[in-house]
């Protein structure tokens, strides 16, 4: 969970709130955890008339402590054969990048951001490819088929669901070792008060002891 700004907080909760009354065409987005807004879940319909058209794709968008002044991440969690996007989710745009090698700004908004993702499903870049393989056979007008083939197999309502169990998933396993993690801690201080305290007696102790002693001595 990123730390982030009131001033950032007031703008996330302005943009979620917009996301959910009036989001941009095929695009929903909500925050699966409402204790920490930073993550954030966005599914993308493909655009018409693309070999993305019949998909249904879950995108994972992680806002960064520096907000609005740095993009956040973003990730596609469901398969995309796409000359910019690769095996990982990673996504090749230039709003996601901050400049000089980018076009993010403060000014571009969530929806937008979106918004421009699905554009460029629809549009891709083989110029600034991110898989050389896709580009080329983009440029060589053979990757439609085979990215429609994909997206009926990979980009279904069935996958999208089990995607996000998986997530959720992961997201209470998360939440569980934190938890030990921190009970772990809390007795390891304990520990180590129990620890400080008995060389504190254990050195008492001695103290006394050679004290007797010296008394006894000088007698």
């Amino acid at each position: 969970m990123s730390q982030i700004t009131p001033m950032a907080k007031a703008r996330l909760t302005r943009e979620l709130s917009l996301l959910s009354t009036d989001p941009p065409p095929g695009i929903a987005a909500y925050v699966p955890n409402p204790s920490d807004m930073t993550s954030i879940r966005a599914q993308i319909t493909g655009p018409e008339d693309s070999p993305f058209e019949k998909g249904v794709f879950l995108l994972l968008v992680n806002i960064s402590g520096r907000y609005p002044f740095e993009p956040p991440r973003c990730r596609f969690v469901t398969p995309v054969y796409h000359p910019n996007i690769d095996s990982g989710g990673r996504i090749c745009l230039d709003t996601l990048k901050s400049p000089p090698g980018g076009s993010w700004s403060p000014a571009v908004s969530l929806p937008s951001l979106l918004l421009s993702i699905r554009s460029l499903l629809a549009s891709p870049n083989p110029d600034d490819g991110l898989v050389p393989e896709i580009s080329e056979l983009y440029k060589r007008n053979k990757w439609e088929e085979e990215a429609r083939k994909r997206t009926e197999r990979e980009a279904t309502v069935a996958k999208l669901e089990e995607a996000e169990r998986g997530l959720d998933g992961d997201n209470i396993n998360d939440e569980k070792r934190d938890v030990e993690k921190s009970n772990a801690e809390e007795e390891k201080k304990k520990d180590d008060g129990l620890a400080s305290k008995r060389s504190n007696e254990s050195n008492a102790e001695e103290i006394v002891a050679a004290e007797d002693g010296v008394k006894r001595t000088k007698r």
